[in-house]
């Protein structure tokens, strides 16, 4: 028996440590986890000595390199820039090196990699070009997010990035450096690099929206660079290479070329340098600026001390603009010498002067000042010889729109879906811009937001369809879901037709929300003269054919609609009209002529429908020469608040020569009811208006201007150049 428990001992040790020894030589052979967090962190080790170890690349995220300084991470597929996030570490300094060209045209939406400015990176493009890079929704939307540390010898072609609302926007960096930083490493440093596209942000610049204010006394910078990319702000600051520049912060050697649209502050270098920013030996060569009078400059917008406690002036020097910029909104003069305050339009050249500057800036310019379409490049794009391809450039970029500059003697010419598209970025709040439509425009595909939805309502628009037509408008957002939001201007000569428009929101026309203002005197009232609209309209408080509300002293004339009209909202307080769903005016007076509705209208829990204006509540409305030729009127129970012509109103309504079909169908509920007849509304009910067959109804319409009226396929009158 020992025997044998002698056996079955020796047994079980020996087959123990067979185990075990199997165990060990499996996780010696397993693959390299590059997640474990020790693998994350580049080990610290003498990388001056040479020793043949390229780098496990972080496990394989990477080609090879440690991510130190003389073995960076080598970046060469779509795959391993999207690891680059992976092998950031907290208060260490990561480098990077590109060893291709990375096409990103695969990642939807890249994720900034330094959102909080927690990381350091050191990024070398190695002269290669980042293709078709997109980024959009994201706080300091752009590559980097926060650049602390470098970005050099790399290309940022075909950009789109867009920024989340009340945020920043740049291709490399939504903000260089870091504003209060707590580390010397928190600067931000680019150089040798260019960037082309389209960014948008509340404020934005080609390259960076901000910069500045780095720890310990260093210098943000941005040198030997150019932007051609097209930089729209929202709000604030709109740059070509930066929008603000804070303490410690420079741009030199730097041009660019892409049009610029801001709505507060507008530079073709930096829109606002402060805190002694310093702008030296730059180009603006853009192509078109827009921005408002006092706050936009070819080279700078506004130069300023700052905020309190970081006060210096800045100054802006030896910087030169194309003589033939198209400025829109300011007037730009000639700056000789340097300056630390207000706007800085440099000194306009000719493009032989301008190319001649940039090649005289030296390394690492090329020193043909005219090699790309007729402008500079950097050697090492000379170097790789696709630089026609890939430079950015465009010696006669199409712009915006097929023509024009927004005034009233040169509109913007719309030609297509796209033009349209790029209405909203030349509006600027307190000035008219003035469009024209050059043809007719299918909207089809595209979920329309009104040009001017958001308060305080101050984009002014002069429209002018010139008998052209848009269809398949499409909008369910906004303030005042429509084309406009709210029209403070006039629209004329257009057709909308097939339009589909639908909100919760109380305000919903197909045209504009709200025409005009209440109080009327904000710049503009609202017109609209000669249009029409077709298709389906569904709101919720004030819902109307042309326009949901009509402010004050504005005008609607010769206009019709076929749409059909409903307004939805609870509580029997539905303001359903074919013009118009409510007037609501102050202490003005506004006035609806020759105007003429088919198609149906309903308030269908409740409230106000009239056949011309579902209700007024203020103001004084003078209604002339106007026909309800609808089928049916109806409400969910309330008689009493059904109109021929108007649902209900104050005792401020004038009526002339207001007509309704008299096969009219009025019911409230199920219940099918009949009115009398009315010249002139009285007291303040609805108002009827004087019934009459279609055949003289037509007849009406048509002697209202038999030069601009026809009678319709179906037997309406239209216009004679209706389509």
């Amino acid at each position: 028996m020992k025997n044998k428990f002698y056996h079955i001992s020796t047994y079980s040790v020996m087959r123990y440590w067979t185990i075990l020894w199997m165990a060990v030589l499996s996780f010696s052979c397993s693959d390299f986890n590059p997640m474990d967090s020790y693998s994350r962190i580049p080990p610290d080790r003498n990388t001056d000595i040479d020793d043949g170890d390229e780098g496990d690349g972080a496990g394989g995220l990477f080609e090879k390199g440690y991510g130190t300084m003389n073995k960076p991470y080598l970046v060469m597929d779509v795959i391993q820039i999207q690891n680059m996030s992976e092998a950031l570490v907290k208060g260490k300094m990561i480098y990077f090196q590109l060893g291709a060209d990375i096409d990103m045209k695969s990642v939807s939406n890249w994720e900034p990699l330094n959102s909080n400015g927690d990381y350091y990176i050191y990024f070398d493009g190695n002269n290669h070009i980042i293709k078709n890079f997109t980024c959009t929704d994201k706080a300091y939307a752009s590559f980097f997010g926060i650049l602390a540390g470098t970005c050099k010898n790399v290309g940022f072609y075909n950009a789109h990035v867009e920024a989340a609302t009340n945020s920043g926007a740049g291709v490399i960096g939504g903000y260089i450096g870091v504003k209060a930083p707590n580390a010397v490493e928190k600067t931000g440093q680019v150089e040798n690099c260019y960037v082309s596209g389209k960014v948008k942000g509340k404020y934005a610049g080609g390259i960076a929206s901000r910069m500045g204010r780095p720890y310990g006394g260093q210098i943000c910078y941005i040198k030997n660079c150019y932007s051609t990319a097209e930089v729209i702000s929202t709000g604030d600051e709109c740059g070509g290479i930066v929008g603000s520049m804070y303490e410690n912060s420079e741009v030199s050697y730097c041009y660019s070329t892409g049009v610029l649209i801001g709505a507060n502050s507008v530079g073709g270098i930096a829109a606002l340098p402060s805190e002694g920013a310093k702008i030296t030996s730059c180009v603006a060569w853009n192509w078109k600026m827009t921005g408002p009078a006092a706050r936009s400059g070819r080279i700078c917008g506004v130069l300023s001390q700052g905020e309190n406690g970081h006060q210096a002036d800045p100054v802006a020097s030896e910087c030169y603009a194309w003589e033939d910029i198209v400025c829109t909104g300011f007037s730009p003069e000639d700056n000789v010498g340097s300056v630390s305050t207000g706007k800085y339009d440099g000194v306009g050249e000719s493009v032989l002067t301008l190319q001649n500057s940039i090649a005289n800036w030296g390394t690492p310019w090329h020193n043909v000042g005219n090699i790309d379409m007729g402008f500079p490049i950097l050697e090492w794009q000379l170097d790789r010889e696709d630089y026609a391809s890939y430079g950015g450039h465009d010696n006669e970029p199409e712009g915006d729109f097929a023509s024009g500059d927004g005034t009233q003697n040169n509109p913007y010419v719309i030609a297509n879906a796209i033009h349209i598209q790029n209405m909203s970025k030349v509006l600027i709040g307190k000035q008219t811009t003035y469009f024209v439509l050059s043809a007719d425009i299918d909207m089809q595909g595209i979920k329309w937001t009104p040009l001017n939805g958001d308060g305080p309502y101050e984009k002014w628009i002069i429209f002018d369809g010139r008998n052209h037509v848009i269809r398949n408008l499409n909008c369910d957002s906004g303030s005042y879901p429509s084309f406009f939001g709210v029209l403070c201007g006039e629209c004329k000569n257009v057709g909308f037709v097939d339009a589909n428009i639908s909100s919760t929101n109380q305000g919903i026309g197909i045209i504009a929300g709200y025409v005009g203002l209440n109080s009327g005197a904000v710049g503009f009232t609202g017109k609209i003269i000669n249009c029409y609209t077709t298709g389906i309209l569904k709101g919720s408080g004030a819902a109307g054919g042309i326009g949901g509300i009509f402010g004050g002293n504005g005008r609607i004339e010769n206009c019709y609609t076929t749409a059909t009209i409903i307004d939805q909202i609870n509580n029997d307080n539905g303001k359903a009209g074919g013009i118009i769903g409510r007037f609501h005016a102050g202490n003005t007076t506004s006035y609806i002529e020759n105007c003429h509705v088919s198609g149906d209208i309903s308030a269908t829990k409740g409230g106000w429908v009239g056949g011309i204006v579902g209700n007024m509540d203020s103001g004084t409305l003078n209604i002339k020469n106007c026909v309800a030729w609808s089928s049916t009127l109806l409400n969910y129970s309330n008689q009493a608040k059904i109109g021929r012509i108007v649902g209900g109103h104050n005792n401020n309504v004038t009526a002339e020569n207001c007509y309704a079909y008299d096969g009219m169908i009025l019911k409230a509920g199920e219940a099918t009811f009949t009115v009398s007849d009315e010249t002139s509304p009285s007291g303040s009910s609805s108002f009827q208006g004087v019934a009459k067959s279609a055949n003289e109804l037509k007849t009406t319409v048509i002697s209202w201007d038999s030069s601009l009226w026809k009678e319709g396929s179906n037997g309406y009158p239209v216009f004679k150049w209706s389509k």
